[in-house]
């Protein structure tokens, strides 16, 4: 390869051809249908996904009889609500701490959503709270504004 010929091919200015293989089409005979599974089934490999359907339990014991419920719920994936407002305080503080030891040994979560109400869930659900920086004083009537102390209350004419 003289000069010019390596000049030509690093500019590229020799025209190149390809050069192609003469193929003769070959006619394909038709194969016969498959047979779609015949008597054989194939194994399960499907794992269902625990974000599908989540399903929350309404636990309000009267007995601490009634807190390994809650912790059965947990180990099936379900987040429970767990009212204790109607046992005995010394009762209801020993079924928290029953249900908290449940959520501890599957790494789930929990919160106290109000006195004697708290929140149980398993590891895949997060809790975040977005809580008021300032707590509103508890209300007669929700419904109703609160009222300014500076002001009396509006007097009805007979």
């Amino acid at each position: 390869m003289n000069l010019f010929q390596r000049l030509r091919d690093a500019l590229g200015l020799i025209e190149e051809y390809d050069e192609y293989d003469e193929y003769e089409d070959e006619e394909l005979e038709p194969s016969p249908p498959a047979q779609l599974n015949a008597g054989r089934r194939l194994p399960n490999n499907v794992i269902g996904l625990p974000g599908l359907a989540m399903e929350v339990v309404l636990m309000q014991p009267r007995s601490f009889e009634e807190a390994p419920h809650a912790v059965t719920a947990l180990r099936e994936r379900k987040s429970v609500v767990l009212n204790l407002t109607m046992m005995e305080p010394d009762q209801a503080q020993r079924c928290a701490d029953y249900v908290a030891g449940g959520v501890f040994a599957i790494d789930g979560h929990q919160r106290q959503l109000g006195p004697n109400i708290f929140l149980f869930t398993p590891n895949f659900v997060q809790i975040t709270a977005h809580m008021p920086a300032e707590p509103t004083p508890p209300q007669a009537n929700p419904w109703q504004p609160p009222m300014n102390p500076r002001m009396s209350p509006p007097h009805m004419s007979p």
